[in-house]
């Protein structure tokens, strides 16, 4: 089958090009970058191209819409979640997030999961596909244009394991890094995993420039593999290895761990004790995420079990931030994603945000 323009990595596309017999293809290769990862070119008629160009690009490659767009809903608190179906059926989501500067887009992998994390909705799903790097780039400008806002930061944090479909996420990261592509930021690109360790040491070796999160949520290995069962084959000492080495090689001065909070499960001292004890020798900031009802047998904590644990996690002496998920009520937030949306409970299934703490 002919790729898709849209797939191939943004510094391949003079030589592909060049092969397709265009005259002057770095320029066109230019042009063509900045009319499908800037401006969100989706058809031919789009890239504003000649007849002649237009023929010799039809004849090597493929380029139209990759995405549907099938669905949306907007929360009280502003986040936007928008669904859309896949070429081959299946429905992905994109989650839209005012921060304090601009807009940070929640982006899918994959269709599914297949890891089976205990607390996550999206582990229900199991795994139906991989997406490709096309599809991931067509969802930040899709969004863009049916949400009317620029986007200013990508996270890998939705649909799916980043790691899992390593090469399509790291060229879909390089395109929109890219200066001819959406010229964000290396800093504002973040790639959030479970803990793939043979992953983890790839992206160190390659030397890879985005930001990488660790899905920690406890440091005791028993408690890991109850939360999520790749654990098993990526036991904690050996991961948090991984993670000290790419922190050497890196450079970078903080790594950030995610912690999702569960009472009763992982916020006890012996949680505490633990963090303590293995991640010693790492500069780390804990991003405490309360857990958001996902319609399974745990329970979201309240704000005062929060400040308590929170407050518990000074003697660590280390940076901790509590991630508060826009739109959990309305189903948007971390953990929740399903393609559908997830009922909470009138009682409260989920920890509403302290006036003057996370609103605005």
């Amino acid at each position: 089958m002919r790729p898709h323009l849209r797939d191939l990595p943004i510094p391949q596309l003079p030589a592909a090009l060049a092969d397709a017999g265009l005259e002057r293809p770095a320029w066109w290769a230019q042009t063509l970058a900045v009319r499908m990862h800037r401006h969100g070119a989706t058809s031919w008629e789009d890239l504003e191209i000649g007849r002649r160009t237009r023929t010799l690009l039809e004849a090597r490659f493929r380029f139209g819409p990759l995405l549907e767009h099938v669905g949306e809903r907007v929360a009280e608190d502003k986040t936007r979640k928008d669904l859309w179906r896949l070429g081959s059926g299946e429905i992905i989501e994109t989650v839209l997030l005012r921060n304090k500067v601009g807009r940070t887009l929640c982006l899918s992998s994959q269709a599914g999961c297949g890891l089976g994390c205990t607390f996550c909705a999206t582990g229900r799903i199991g795994l139906m596909r991989n997406m490709t790097a096309g599809e991931i780039t067509e969802s930040i400008v899709r969004t863009q244009d049916v949400s009317g806002h620029r986007v200013s930061d990508i996270v890998f944090m939705g649909q799916g394991e980043p790691l899992q479909n390593y090469d399509a996420v790291m060229t879909a990261s390089g395109n929109v890094n890219h200066e001819h592509g959406m010229c964000l930021s290396r800093k504002r690109i973040t790639v959030s995993t479970v803990g793939l360790i043979p992953q983890i040491r790839r992206f160190t070796e390659e030397e890879r420039i985005w930001r990488l999160h660790l899905s920690l949520h406890s440091a005791i290995q028993e408690t890991r593999e109850q939360l999520m069962p790749i654990a098993k084959s990526n036991p904690l000492p050996e991961l948090l290895d991984a993670m000290r080495a790419f922190q050497q090689r890196s450079g970078r001065r903080w790594i950030t761990f995610q912690y999702v909070a569960i009472p009763g499960v992982n916020m006890d001292s012996a949680h505490i004790d633990a963090l303590e004890r293995e991640l010693a020798g790492i500069n780390y900031i804990l991003n405490v995420i309360p857990w958001n009802e996902t319609g399974v047998g745990y329970r979201a904590p309240t704000w005062a079990e929060v400040k308590r644990f929170t407050t518990a996690l000074r003697r660590l002496e280390c940076p901790v931030k509590i991630r508060y998920s826009g739109g959990k009520q309305e189903g948007m937030g971390c953990g929740q994603l399903s393609a559908e949306q997830v009922e909470v409970a009138a009682s409260g299934g989920h920890l509403l945000a302290p006036p003057g703490i996370f609103t605005s």
